[in-house]
């Protein structure tokens, strides 16, 4: 992933006149300066991670045999949503009661492995060109 890289500057300024002598005045500030993609590729991470979170919350309550009511309820109608492209990809199964629903599973490791492609486009995208001063026309 792109860092923010510290950009530093100098400026120095040579004061004459009556009675200053030939002064000389450095000045030296530095900044954060962020590379193009670097918030985009912030936003992707934070949108696969949200769905992934909303995504293992089904997962886990389903898997504890939630009621579903409320919070719980909510967080399922969303995961019903983004889990389902992934029905009948793996069976879900049912152990002593509580119930493994697998496309949860399996829609987590998809859309981070999408956004980390998306996050690499970006990435190569975003990255400075090399100059074409040196090569022969």
């Amino acid at each position: 992933m792109m860092e923010p890289e510290t950009e530093e500057r100098q400026e120095t300024v040579t004061q004459s006149g009556p009675g200053q002598g030939g002064q000389q005045t450095v000045t030296r500030t530095s900044s954060k300066v962020a590379p193009a993609g670097f918030r985009a590729q912030n936003l992707v991470w934070l949108a696969g991670g949200v769905v992934a979170a909303i995504l293992a919350l089904d997962f886990i309550f389903r898997l504890a045999g939630s009621a579903n009511v409320g919070f719980v309820s909510f967080i399922s109608n969303l995961a019903v949503a983004l889990s389902a492209p992934f029905r009948g990809v793996l069976a879900s199964s049912v152990t002593t009661g509580h119930y493994a629903y697998w496309p949860d599973i399996v829609g987590i490791v998809v859309y981070l492995i999408a956004a980390w492609i998306v996050v690499v486009l970006i990435g190569i995208l975003a990255s400075p060109r090399p100059s074409q001063s040196g090569r022969a026309a």
